[in-house]
């Protein structure tokens, strides 16, 4: 009798859950997308239990204000996605993540969502299973196991990552703001392939506007000053953080490090200062060099002072700059990797 309460008990909870989630979502998604959307696949809280035998740590890849658990649904690989209640912020929509997600999953370097779960607390995503994980991982890597990541890997995934927010900053009504790039949010598929994810922070800007004012959220070690400061959010949120990620490709230097604290603000005046004394060798990353032998091709030189060139107009590093778009930063860097 106790376990048909507790079921009873349990299933009601999900109703409700259900409900309430799906109430909001169908707001989010009219609010959104203006009323066009796709279709969104529901899975049971049964199948996503099933598929990570409860939320088991042993299958957790990648934690943030969040969990990715690596899972089967169908006998498909999947990835899912989990809120945690004592991460996050008050701006963070579920149901915006779920939207925003399902307008991008059209992109080739967006994580395809496949659906969600309604009946937990929050919404449980479910998403294309990435082969190689998320980046903040494989440049945690350091004990010689890790797999080569060589030059041209990290150029083309700064460069998919540019093509995907410009996408995000172009192809709808309202511009959307990601205002969380970060390495934990960018995973990589069995060819390398970059993949953008986690659209939970992302902002609409109304449609005639260039910028909108919300609360700041840090949720990394670099942020847009303009935005740190005064809560206003553009374009600039989004290529500030890709030109420190652009940065942190190059150096090998990660957000994970005991350094960040003190590193990341700064990272911009530790390149430049070693560029100015023509060190391009001293900023790099050492595994790259060790892949060519300590040796740097004319080509690639040029390829990466042309990068760090980039990735400092990103970060407005040099005064005077001329303002910079998101799609600028893409043709930039589609031009750099074919220079070889």
């Amino acid at each position: 009798m106790l376990c048909l309460f507790k079921r009873k008990k349990k299933k009601k909870e999900e109703e409700i859950h259900f409900q309430k989630n799906g109430s909001l979502l169908l707001e989010e998604l009219i609010a959104s997308s203006g009323g066009t959307y796709n279709p969104i696949c529901t899975f049971s809280s049964h199948q996503i239990l099933q598929a990570t035998n409860n939320f088991d740590w042993n299958y957790i890849i990648s934690e943030d204000r969040f969990v990715w658990y690596r899972g089967s649904i169908q006998n498909r690989p999947v990835l899912i996605k989990k809120y945690q209640d004592c991460s996050l912020f008050d701006a963070d929509n579920f149901y915006r993540d779920i939207t925003v997600s399902s307008l991008m999953s059209s992109h080739k370097n967006v994580l395809k969502i496949l659906g969600c779960c309604l009946e937990f607390q929050h919404p449980v995503l479910v998403c294309e299973y990435p082969e190689n994980g998320a980046l903040n991982c494989i440049k945690r890597a350091r004990d010689g196991a890790a797999r080569p990541f060589p030059w041209n890997a990290r150029l083309k995934i700064a460069k998919e990552i540019a093509e995907a927010v410009t996408y995000l900053h172009t192809e709808f009504p309202r511009t959307i703001i990601h205002r969380d790039l970060k390495l934990a949010n960018i995973f990589l598929d069995q060819n390398m392939t970059a993949k953008l994810s986690s659209f939970s922070l992302s902002v609409l800007i109304p449609e005639g506007e260039s910028s909108v004012n919300d609360m700041v959220c840090r949720t990394s070690s670099y942020i847009e000053p303009e935005y740190l400061n005064t809560g206003l959010v553009t374009e600039n949120v989004d290529i500030y953080s890709l030109g420190i990620i652009m940065l942190i490709l190059l150096t090998g230097k990660s957000e994970y490090t005991s350094e960040v604290a003190v590193y990341l603000p700064v990272l911009p005046v530790y390149v430049g200062k070693l560029l100015g004394k023509g060190l391009l060798t001293k900023m790099i990353d050492p595994s790259l060099l060790e892949s060519v032998s300590g040796n740097i091709s004319d080509h690639v030189r040029m390829q990466m002072e042309a990068f760090i060139e980039l990735a400092f107009r990103c970060v407005r590093f040099g005064p005077g700059e001329d303002e910079l778009h998101m799609i600028d930063v893409a043709k930039e860097l589609k031009k750099i990797e074919k220079h070889a």
